[in-house]
């Protein structure tokens, strides 16, 4: 898993309008790699929000994209807020990418899922240091169709059903 993590770091930073790239409503969607496939969406401080989904393991991951410092391997408690409710999350560290923002892999796949899909936005706060909060927000308008193009495809590329998550 490790390996396809590390092929995150390119998937992120090609998320500038790359000509493989098309927009549904907030997100973007990859689905010409023969390698992995996303559909991310991007907000106004560069984080990034996403399911990334790696063809060769026929597994998929929500992954959050932030300027949050965190211990490669540690795990962080997360609380989701949205217009659809708020739930408590853990989200895994995979480490820094080249761009400085560091990875954070969800690891409860269909809650964040199902928040996603429910809400027309939604933050996360993460705990800091010192008793304060970092929060990062996302607008999700596009996020089920984005997602069903993208699993689409994920499932025809890859001959299975390459949307269940993968422990981590």
């Amino acid at each position: 898993m490790k390996t396809l993590l590390a092929l995150l770091l390119f998937v992120v930073c090609s998320l500038d309008g790359t000509a493989s790239a098309q927009d549904v409503g907030n997100w973007s969607i990859d689905t010409k790699s023969t390698e992995y496939l996303y559909a991310a969406t991007v907000n106004d401080s560069g984080g990034l929000l996403g399911e990334f989904c790696f063809l060769k393991d026929n597994s998929c991951a929500w992954l959050l994209g932030m300027a949050t410092a965190c211990n490669q391997g540690a795990s962080y408690p997360v609380l989701a807020n949205s217009d659809a409710g708020a739930i408590q999350l853990q989200v895994y560290c995979d480490g820094q990418l080249e761009n400085g923002l560091f990875r954070y892999v969800f690891t409860e796949f269909a809650a964040i899922d199902d928040l996603v899909k429910k809400s027309s936005k939604i933050g996360f706060a993460v705990p800091l240091q010192s008793d304060q909060f970092r929060v990062v927000r996302f607008l999700t308008k596009g996020a089920v169709p984005a997602l069903t193009i993208m699993r689409g495809a994920a499932e025809r590329k890859s001959g299975s059903d390459a949307t269940s998550d993968q422990e981590l």
